[in-house]
């Protein structure tokens, strides 16, 4: 993932990959005498007498009868025993053929035998490695809590108990929430309309708008204060505007939802019902001002850089010295506001002095729904039945410990993957995949000198950024600092003073020097990244385990799992956003205006195949998973690419009767195996940049030369697209 479009989008999203694997060859079932030449994929005559396979003999189909077909080769008799294919043939479906459809020929019996789990919206391997390293973390936090031996032990067992107490959360019931309520309502007047967003900016809530911390997009060795879009309780603004009788329930059944909160929170069913429907009017109009996803992944639509006296003029109706005050940071000389046009809307919204009542409601609930969690069990339940089962579709709660294992990771991840590397982690995986890294690398700086598309002045450039390139892998090499974060034995407490800690650690950056050990992700997560205005790609402890990464499968198999993931994070640089980075990570255009325009057809090309994919009747919005879907395409080529490079000429081992290609491609497939509930469909289809499972493995290979000869995929079938449509950019 692109980690600048979750910093400004506010939508974090990983690579989604999943688990799965195959078979030799593709025929519909071992062919009997006589049926040879009538399979799919056969590569016998029809006269079985004159069984005709070939040089690997991976893809015959005749019977053992004809002693002739399918001797194994001197290449496949020398492989180590150890070494595995990766392959698990129960887990395709061969009814299906990969020329169809190779997505649900090669995970389809996996989908078939792992349905999704009542307390989950998806299953695969993403989901599947989280939770298996969700049993490790609660392992550790249960030691923790019983004997810590650390200070940072000692805070991670406290909260771990305050959460998994739910006693002394029932006897406590809503007296948390009842202070900081009875502040919103006391608001008389717009200066503390004013002071308490800012408040609860402080807080990490962002109702209205969120300023924090970002690299300078122009200069990237500055941090300055930036001002984003937020303040919605839906996933994002097309949720509040859309017509269709879907649309209109939900909206309904979010009305619901916060009227039966604010009656929790102790409102009368009629105060409830009329705080709910005032908070939905001010987000429904936060809402009408905010930018379109699929348009804040342009980086230069988000770059406004201005004074403190400009941003005074287009939003007079904030006193923002005072702001700045009760945020705990001093004036910043000059800030970045994403979106001009949404803040002056947001001025509109607060110097309205007609709306008080509305905006105090709205103030209120944002304390209310984000303290939900961490209160009593029918608040628990509550936020549950909206956001959980309605939006995604996940029928049953997770256990308690899985529940409280999860905010201790969500609100103290680093300090906890701390413990999970020393548990979890081989340190020799971390070095076997830095020479992944460095071979893809070194193929995609002999692959643009070849590119017929681009000038030798830009070439030199991409090169140039491509040298630049800086890997992190596994954890950070300076563990983060929580002695200054409060832990009590109350968990409402807790979650308000971590949130705190973590916004104000994050402030305190804005005018310092970039921390170059900073990560925006966790070691135990299962994902990765590519930052732009760092030029690094990151791949934590989490993600470096089977089917990504497995130490006793063979090359074949590790390029197309976490090699495809290192080329899709390398290729990010180089995406419609990337691109527009140069290797200091500075917004600076490097192309000249004739190779721009090449690649901007290039990756029109990209967009309108996606755009083509329908899922649940409704088209993918190919500009807005137009950054994946490049990373998807060129992280497959640049990794087959190593792969082949690394071979030296020789020609790979065949293993189990697979060839290396089909290896290669059969494990890409593997690592997006994923069962999804309709309604997590629907939401990913609304809101994520990346497309849905079937169409990542789909996608790009059928533009692929390589596939197409691994399964022997006929011209004209769906799985091989027309040549002159066919997508190539790096």
């Amino acid at each position: 993932m692109n980690i600048n479009q979750w910093k400004k989008a506010a939508a974090m999203c990983g690579l989604m990959l999943a688990t799965v694997a195959i078979q030799p060859a593709y025929a519909d079932a071992t062919p009997q005498a006589g049926e040879c030449g009538k399979k799919a994929g056969c590569c016998c005559t029809k006269d079985d007498s004159a069984c005709a396979c070939s040089k690997t003999a991976s893809n015959c189909c005749c019977t053992k009868a004809e002693t002739n077909c399918g001797t194994k080769s001197k290449t496949e008799a020398k492989v180590d025993s150890r070494t595995s294919s990766g392959v698990t043939e129960q887990d395709f479906d061969r009814s299906v053929k990969p020329s169809d459809n190779f997505y649900e020929y090669a995970v389809g019996g996996w989908k078939k035998a792992n349905p999704i789990p009542g307390d989950q919206a998806r299953w695969g391997t993403f989901t599947i490695l989280a939770d298996n390293n969700s049993k490790i973390l609660h392992e550790i936090l249960e030691e923790a809590a019983a004997n810590p031996k650390t200070e940072l032990e000692t805070k991670l067992g406290r909260l771990y108990k305050s959460g998994m107490n739910e006693k002394a959360r029932e006897q406590v019931g809503i007296a948390p929430l009842k202070s900081e309520l009875k502040d919103v309502q006391d608001i008389k007047d717009s200066t503390a309309l004013l002071n308490m967003i800012a408040y609860q900016h402080s807080r990490g809530l962002n109702p209205y708008f969120s300023l924090d911390s970002a690299q300078d997009d122009k200069n990237s060795r500055k941090i300055v204060a930036t001002i984003w879009q937020a303040g919605l309780g839906l996933p994002e603004r097309d949720y509040y505007m859309r017509t269709d009788n879907q649309s209109k329930q939900l909206r309904s059944q979010y009305v619901n939802f916060m009227t039966n909160m604010f009656k929790l929170a102790g409102y009368s069913a009629r105060e409830a019902s009329k705080a709910a429907r005032n908070v939905m009017d001010i987000e429904t109009r936060l809402a009408k001002a905010s930018l379109p996803a699929a348009e804040m992944r342009d980086p230069q639509k988000m770059y406004h850089m201005m004074s403190q006296d400009r941003l005074a003029k287009i939003t007079p109706a904030i006193e923002w010295n005072s702001y700045y005050k009760t945020l705990g940071i001093d004036v910043p000389k000059e800030i970045n506001v994403t979106g001009p046009d949404f803040m002056k809307s947001v001025n509109g919204l607060l110097a309205d002095k007609s709306l008080l009542a509305k905006h105090k409601d709205y103030l209120a609930w944002r304390i209310i729904s984000s303290g939900a969690p961490y209160l009593t069990k029918e608040f628990e339940e509550c936020s549950f039945n909206f956001y959980s089962k309605t939006l995604r579709g996940i029928k049953v709660m997770k256990p308690r410990w899985k529940r409280v294992t999860g905010v201790v990771d969500n609100l103290m991840g680093q300090g906890l993957g701390q413990l999970y590397v020393k548990r979890a982690f081989p340190p020799e995986a971390k070095q076997k995949v830095l020479d992944m890294v460095k071979n893809i690398t070194a193929y995609m700086a002999e692959d643009i000198p070849r590119l017929d598309w681009m000038s030798e002045t830009t070439k030199q450039e991409a090169l140039k950024k491509l040298h630049s390139f800086r890997a992190k892998i596994g954890y950070p090499d300076v563990p983060r600092d929580y002695s200054k974060l409060t832990i009590t034995d109350s968990y409402y407490d807790n979650m308000r003073n971590a949130e705190r800690f973590e916004k104000q650690r994050s402030l305190a950056k804005i005018g310092k020097p970039i921390d170059p050990n900073d990560w925006y992700m966790t070691p135990q997560e299962v994902n990765a990244y590519y930052a732009p205005s760092d030029n690094e790609i990151v791949f934590p402890a989490g993600i470096l385990q089977p089917p990504f990464f497995d130490p006793n499968a063979d090359d074949a198999t590790n390029y197309g799992g976490i090699g495809m993931v290192i080329g899709h994070e390398i290729s990010h640089g180089f995406d419609d956003q990337g691109a527009q980075y140069d290797g200091q990570g500075n917004l600076r255009n490097w192309w000249t205006a004739e190779d721009k325009a090449k690649f901007d057809k290039l990756t029109k090309g990209v967009e309108d195949q996606f755009s083509s994919y329908v899922v649940q009747g409704q088209h993918l919005n190919g500009k807005l998973v137009l950054g994946e879907s490049i990373a998807d395409l060129s992280g497959l080529a640049l990794s087959w690419g190593a792969y082949q490079k690394s071979l030296n000429g020789k020609e790979g081992p065949v293993i189990n009767g697979y060839t290396p290609a089909q290896r290669f491609f059969l494990n890409y497939a593997k690592i997006w195996a994923i069962n999804i509930s309709p309604e997590m469909e629907k939401l990913q289809i609304n809101t994520d940049p990346h497309p849905t499972a079937m169409w990542r493995v789909n996608g790009p290979l059928s533009n692929m030369e390589a596939f197409f000869k691994a399964f022997d995929i006929p011209e004209g079938s769906p799985m091989c697209r027309p040549a002159d449509q066919r997508n190539k950019i790096w």
